[in-house]
C-alpha cells in the first residue's frame, strides 16, 4: 500500500493521542497489582501473628510483630504498623493481630490526581488476623 505524503504525520498525531492514554492504563494496572499485593500480604501477615500469638501466649519471649512481619518479607521496608492484644490472652480466649500501612504510589503519577481529581494515594491499607489462644 502506498502512502502520500500529506498522510505522514497523521500517524504522529495519533500517537501523541493514544500513547499517554496507553501508558495511564499500565501505570493503573501496575498500582492495582502492587496495592493488591500488598493487601494480601497484610492479612497474610497478621494471620501469621496470631497463630504464633496464639500457640506462644505464655511464653515471656514473645514477638508478634516479628513473627507477623518475619510471614510477609514483600512489607519489607513499607513501615508496616502491628497491633496485637496477644499478652492478654488466656486458653479458650482469642488473640488478634492486626497489620496497617498508608501506602503511597509507586509512580509517583498517582499523588497528583487524574485530570485534575482528587489524588487516589496515599491509601490506608489493613490487615486482621483472629486465633484461639492455646489452639
Amino acid at each position: 500500500m502506498k502512502r502520500h505524503r500529506k498522510e505522514g504525520g497523521a500517524v504522529a498525531v495519533e500517537l501523541a493521542f493514544v500513547l499517554p492514554l496507553l501508558l495511564l492504563l499500565l501505570i493503573g494496572i501496575m498500582e492495582y497489582g502492587r496495592v493488591f499485593n500488598v493487601q494480601i500480604s497484610l492479612t497474610q501477615a497478621a494471620r501469621e501473628g496470631a497463630r504464633h500469638g496464639a500457640i506462644y501466649y505464655d511464653d515471656a519471649s514473645l514477638d508478634v510483630t516479628s513473627a507477623a512481619l518475619g510471614a510477609a518479607p514483600t512489607l519489607a521496608g513499607l513501615g508496616v504498623a502491628v497491633t496485637d492484644d496477644a499478652s492478654a490472652c488466656s486458653p479458650g480466649g482469642d488473640v488478634t493481630v492486626a497489620t496497617s500501612i498508608s501506602l503511597s504510589s509507586m509512580s509517583g503519577f498517582l499523588n497528583l490526581g487524574i485530570f485534575g481529581g482528587p489524588a487516589l494515594f496515599p491509601i490506608n491499607l489493613s490487615g486482621e488476623g483472629v486465633m484461639r489462644c492455646g489452639g
